[in-house]
């Protein structure tokens, strides 16, 4: 198979051994199995920015006993990932990247309405109902085809003016497999480009940008027809492999990317396991009720 672009940073290591660049870590907890990816250094082998990349595999999201796993685990990795950024504060600015209208899209702004938002009565002072939580604020500021404005300068003006300790951007991302979709999440502390996973992509939403570390919760949505039809050709062993691929590959009319037809019961499926392990992270006392 061709090495076609993907949002996760598994794939990029998944055949290649540990080196100076790179280490990967599997682990299996609660039944569910999770790939920890430290990139040490910039480098030609993996399209990534060096940071922590955590990858949480999941199974079938339609049983309710299996979302709960999904949401524990899901909530231990982003706790792992903040422990580990440059900043003990706790107040956090949630940004839901994507276009709602569009269903494989969606997830960012679906998650992050969601997510409760507190900043208000921390600024009000309203100690009691403040309790047990942190900071929280939400943007969902849309697409550049919707406002006219880069996304990652919207969340910029908010965090110059929110000053967040950090932020969570959530996303759609790509994979180079159908058997992915829908069924990995990323966590990453190194910041997210908006529109990569439809392959429109925009300004890095990044540390610089915000001012504020910015870990990005991912999860891939869609595949390329590209990548797709590179898979079902090397399973089958096409004969004219290579002639097909270069064909698609220079066809802009095939530049296009595929999702299922259970795209939106399992973007709500998603979104719940998402928004919870936000909120189980953020706010100790939401978690107890």
């Amino acid at each position: 198979m061709r090495k076609h672009r993907t949002d996760l940073a598994y794939e990029e290591v998944l055949d290649l051994q540990d080196n100076e660049n790179f280490t990967h870590t599997k682990k299996a907890y609660r039944g569910i199995t999770t790939h920890h990816i430290s990139i040490h250094h910039p480098c030609e082998e993996i399209d990534k920015q060096p940071g922590e990349y955590v990858t949480i595999e999941l199974d079938d999201l339609n049983d309710a006993s299996q979302r709960e796993e999904a949401i524990a685990v899901t909530s231990d990795c982003l706790k792992q990932i903040i422990s580990g950024l440059p900043t003990q504060g706790t107040r956090a600015l949630i940004v839901g990247l994507g276009n709602q209208e569009i269903t494989a899209d969606s997830l960012g702004p679906m998650a992050a309405r969601e997510v409760i938002v507190t900043a208000h009565l921390h600024r009000l002072n309203e100690a009691e109902l403040a309790q047990g939580t942190s900071e929280v604020a939400v943007i969902v500021p849309g697409v550049m085809g919707q406002t006219g404005l880069e996304t990652a300068e919207f969340v910029q003006a908010v965090a110059r003016q929110f000053k967040p300790d950090f932020v969570i951007a959530i996303d759609a991302l790509a994979t180079r497999s159908i058997e992915r979709i829908n069924r990995v999440i990323q966590i990453s502390d190194t910041g997210i480009q908006p529109g990569g996973g439809v392959g429109n992509h925009r300004k890095v939403l990044n540390e610089e940008l915000a001012q504020a570390p910015v870990v990005a919760i991912g999860v891939a949505t869609v595949v390329s027809i590209e990548a797709l039809i590179d898979q079902v050709l090397s399973t089958i062993q096409c004969g004219d492999y290579e002639k097909v691929m270069e064909h698609i590959h220079y066809q802009e009319s095939y530049q296009m990317v595929v999702t299922p037809k259970e795209m939106d019961e399992e973007v709500k499926h998603l979104t719940e396991v998402i928004s919870t392990a936000i909120n189980q992270v953020l706010h100790p006392r939401y978690a107890q009720m």
